[in-house]
């Protein structure tokens, strides 16, 4: 059974997916792993007929932790402030939205729409007040399950709420010493003296504690997140003891999620700047590919993201899978992954993948390209075709390896061939104008028995007509490659070579 349908099979009643990100920084395709998470999860759900929905919580009165290398050193004066207080890198929003934004774009576009709630809102709104009066007046008995179960000791002055400093606006620097009718006096380290309203946005509950009270706030039924916080004693072990005993809310079913590590560099993270940002892994990866990506391996596996050779393969692999299904050749499990995979967006006739990044390195307009690929019988509408066109481009000129990338030599162009490898090119320019059509089957039939009339091996053959047109040793496939390109001008090409007189 495919995984989201084998975590969801036993979930009764009405169920509430529910994921979050405190919006420090960049937010890249790691952090995609954990929205597209709870989005398989969700859409497992509605696939099982449950009641359903998803919500997705932007931490924006989480304090900056400190200055990022992305930032300037001007913002260690913002250094334990909300996020939301702050203002952006660029423009007149706020930090939290400046970040927020592109990433809430690029989910739309993966056909992911949750609920969007941000956190300080539910504080503004006074949603998190009673909890917070519950837990300062357990306050002992929370600190003994905190300490019982992560096994660290907290400092005797610790207090479950964090108040917002009237004056200098940091809600990392005050401290508590009283609390009397909903409002928790303190003392700042800035010097200033005040009270924070419970029932307001003035304060924030700590991590261990925040997570808990939003399962019973938002009503969570199911909640992925990363394994660093499934560890024995880690925050989810915390959340779960406070939910059900001081709560009296039972904790999410929990699905935990390992990293996506870009290859060679390791794991994602914005503060490294070992990262694709969320939104750029669209300008050249198709959304239904990024879904099947995150969908294909159970969230227990890691997954090792290479965009560049590896994505192409990654490509063929996705657009054969679309085959086998328009064939009804897929299991269950195929169906339903594929069924998952898919945006709004038919996947139907889909212009390959990995021919486009041919032919974006052949023809420079894309109206060449389109008449290139009706000559071969293949029809797109204007829009898809437009949007791969683009995406191929963006992966060529940013992420292909070198071994993928070529240009076309020109008619004339020196080239360094031995007599062996000429030999073949010019049985293969005799048998150009023998062949009925110029297709990719007729072309790699008639480069083969171009060879085989050489003393040369298939492979060596091959790297003949390659150093010929592109002037590498190897290349896109050599039938389909030069079917994209008109028959004429290989002719010409061929012919400059072989010293023949091209009429």
């Amino acid at each position: 059974m495919y995984w989201g349908l084998s975590l969801v099979k036993d979930q009764k009643g009405k169920q509430r997916v529910s994921t979050g990100i405190s919006p420090s920084g960049p937010i890249h395709l790691g952090n995609l792993r954990e929205i597209l998470t709870g989005d398989i999860i969700y859409k497992s759900l509605v696939l099982s007929e449950k009641d359903a929905s998803f919500i997705y919580l932007c931490d924006d009165i989480d304090p900056l932790r400190k200055v990022y290398p992305f930032l300037p050193e001007s913002y260690s004066a913002h250094v334990g402030k909300p996020l939301r207080d702050i203002p952006a890198p660029a423009g007149d929003l706020a930090y939290s939205e400046y970040f927020l934004a592109p990433f809430l774009k690029s989910i739309e576009t993966l056909d992911v729409k949750p609920e969007v709630i941000r956190t300080g809102q539910l504080y503004a709104e006074g949603k998190f007040g009673e909890i917070i009066d519950l837990m300062i007046k357990r306050k002992e008995e929370i600190q003994n399950i905190l300490q019982n179960i992560s096994g660290r000791e907290l400092e005797k002055r610790w207090f479950p709420y964090n108040p917002k400093c009237s004056k200098c606006g940091r809600i990392n620097s005050a401290i508590p010493y009283e609390y009397s009718d909903g409002f928790v006096y303190y003392k700042c380290a800035c010097g200033y003296e005040g009270k924070s309203d419970i029932y307001k946005d003035q304060g924030k509950l700590p991590w261990r504690l925040e997570w808990p009270a939003k399962w019973k706030i938002l009503g969570v039924t199911i909640e992925p997140f990363g394994k660093d916080h499934g560890t024995q004693g880690g925050s989810y072990d915390t959340g779960k003891a406070i939910s059900e005993i001081i709560l009296n809310y039972p904790a999410p079913l929990p699905q935990m999620f390992e990293r996506i590590l870009l290859k060679g560099k390791g794991a994602m993270h914005s503060s490294t700047g070992v990262n694709i940002p969320a939104t750029e892994i669209l300008d050249f990866a198709p959304p239904e590919i990024v879904r099947y990506m995150m969908a294909r391996v159970p969230p227990s596996r890691h997954i090792e993201f290479d965009p560049e050779a590896g994505f192409l393969n990654l490509m063929d692999e996705f657009e054969r899978m679309i085959r086998l299904g328009s064939e009804n050749k897929l299991d269950e499990d195929q169906r339903v992954l594929l069924r998952i995979s898919a945006t709004e967006k038919s996947m139907d006739d889909l212009p390959d993948y990995r021919h486009l990044t041919t032919l974006v390195q052949i023809y420079s307009k894309d109206e060449q390209i389109k008449n290139v690929l009706q000559r071969s019988g293949k029809r797109y509408s204007d829009e898809i075709l437009a949007l791969r066109i683009k995406q191929a481009r963006f992966w060529v000129d940013h992420y292909a390896p070198e071994s993928s990338k070529f240009m076309v030599s020109g008619e004339t162009a020196p080239v360094s061939l031995n007599e062996l490898e000429k030999k073949v090119i010019c049985n293969f320019l005799e048998n150009i104008d023998s062949m009925e059509g110029w297709n990719a089957d007729l072309i790699h039939e008639a480069a083969r028995e171009a060879i085989g009339r050489s003393s040369l091996t298939p492979s060596e053959g091959f790297v003949a007509l390659y150093k010929a047109i592109i002037g590498k040793e190897r290349g896109p496939r050599i039938g389909f490659f030069l079917e994209s390109m008109e028959r004429n001008k290989v002719k010409r090409r061929l012919s400059f070579i072989c010293g023949v007189q091209n009429e």
